[in-house]
């Protein structure tokens, strides 16, 4: 039997949709990351998945992935997009602030199919309650929905759930699902017969519940080579445009060294405490240079009315690593691509990258995402990424890099982070401040407003030890 796949970023809102005075994408990229191999596979006809429902374009594979951000507004996509598939195998990804959602999806799915189809959850919350302690056994989080199954708190909906690096854990259970249903083997068996997959390439852990109980294994091999991954625009194509690339499509790119950050602020889910270090940065200009030019052929052979852009997903691109930015530099001034691209420093990183900001405006940067959180890191016990606090006021920092960006012609968007210990004054001067920026330099825009929220963070929560299933 041919694999039938189905992808599903879980919606984070119970109902009411997100508004459109915001700049958000359609497109699943974390999904797109983490099913690209598989993609790859079908669109190279190697294996099994050569003759599964994405060996085909890359517009239909595209239709087979929804985003979804209410459930009540888009369960009858959901339902129907099933209806159309009739998977057997379907991936849903979570952050922790949807997983209520991403249960709701899997119950509807077992309402309709049973255990004809296989579900399987990840994303960046099964990767953060479900880890490998400091003594190499698996630890499952109080929020693990692994442990939330076993405990009788969710319904037990997830067949597997995988924590982690999902690029070829993801290919390999595909194709074993595909030779457990030629021997007439029901997909939800799969947890019987992962014999093998230890070796399968990448840092991560599988889960299952096996009669009440918690069953985890964990891939043996280790690191993977990332410069052979496929671009995840290349296997799946853009479809969203960011108004702060006028007349563009947007692609998602990512220089592959990671899921977190070079800092390790400990409001953020990206920290490197819980994300670990990044991996081959010696060659991450040549992979984000390869996605650009993937993203300017892809583009120009989908939708040629418009103009590529990209916006590198990147905690802070290149992990702000001189020898990187300085190498994509060098190939984009040798193959001189039609490309506006954007993405994230710190505030301290682009002062202390000026000449290297300058270059690459001159290969296409012309948008950048700052996180200035809050208005005096220090009031609140410090922040990981604010690393000149000794020179000069944190304020006065993000008021010269705004100026800056704007002296450059580069477009600065800002966020904000409340909720953090500050106090309501202090709140209030930094929203007058950012007022004043705007009246003073049209700049910045947009403006991301956040609350904090405690991510389980590998247990790095204080004990909080929250379920996340409110």
């Amino acid at each position: 039997m041919s694999i039938r796949i189905m992808a599903v970023a879980a919606p984070e809102l119970s109902e009411s949709n997100i508004g459109t005075r915001v700049l958000s994408s359609d497109d699943p990229a974390s999904l797109f990351n983490a099913c690209r191999y598989a993609a790859f596979l079908a669109e190279n006809d190697i294996g099994t998945w050569g003759d599964s429902n994405w060996a085909t374009s890359r517009k239909l594979r595209r239709e087979t992935f929804l985003l979804m951000h209410s459930l009540k507004e888009n369960l009858q996509i959901f339902e129907k997009l099933l209806a159309e598939i009739k998977p057997n195998i379907l991936l849903i990804g979570a952050m922790s602030i949807c997983l209520p959602g991403a249960i709701a999806c899997a119950k509807r799915a077992k309402e309709l199919f049973g255990d004809d189809v296989c579900i399987i959850l990840g994303g960046r919350h099964a990767s953060e309650t479900i880890y490998q302690g400091q003594d190499g056994r698996v630890v499952n989080h109080p929020g693990s929905p692994l442990r939330l199954m076993a405990e009788g708190r969710i319904p037990q909906v997830f067949d597997l759930v995988i924590s982690g690096e999902g690029e070829h854990i993801i290919a390999w259970i595909g194709e074993k699902i595909s030779d457990l249903e030629s021997h007439k083997i029901q997909p939800v068996m799969i947890n019987s017969h992962l014999q093998g997959s230890f070796q399968v390439p990448g840092k991560w852990i599988i889960g299952w519940i096996d009669e009440g109980e918690v069953r985890a294994i964990k891939g043996k091999s280790g690191n993977f080579d990332r410069n052979l991954l496929a671009s995840p625009v290349e296997m799946f194509g853009a479809n969203s445009s960011f108004n702060v690339f006028p007349d563009r499509l947007t692609a998602h790119i990512f220089s592959d060294t990671g899921s977190g950050c070079v800092y390790d602020c400990e409001f953020c889910s990206e920290r490197r405490s819980a994300t670990g270090p990044l991996a081959q940065i010696e060659t991450s200009g040549d992979r984000l240079f390869k996605q650009m030019k993937d993203t300017v052929l892809v583009i120009k052979t989908d939708s040629p009315s418009f103009g590529a852009s990209a916006f590198v997903e990147d905690s802070t691109i290149l992990g702000g690593s001189n020898v990187a930015l300085n190498r994509l530099i060098e190939l984009l001034s040798r193959e001189k691509l039609d490309i506006r691209f954007g993405g994230q420093f710190t505030i301290d990183q682009l002062s202390s990258r000026v000449e290297i900001l300058k270059r690459l405006k001159d290969v296409g940067l012309s948008y950048l995402f700052i996180g200035m959180e809050t208005l005096d890191p220090q009031s609140i016990g410090g922040i990981s990424k604010d690393v000149k606090h000794d020179k000069e006021t944190w304020l006065k920092r993000t008021e010269n890099i705004i100026e800056l960006l704007l002296s450059l012609e580069i477009q600065c968007g800002i966020s904000l982070l409340f909720g953090l210990g500050e106090s309501h004054d202090s709140r209030i001067r930094l929203l007058n401040h950012v007022r004043h920026w705007r009246k003073t330099y049209r700049s910045p825009h947009p403006i991301a407003f956040n609350w904090a929220v405690q991510h389980p963070l590998m247990g790095n929560d204080g004990k909080t030890g929250y379920r996340y299933t409110e």
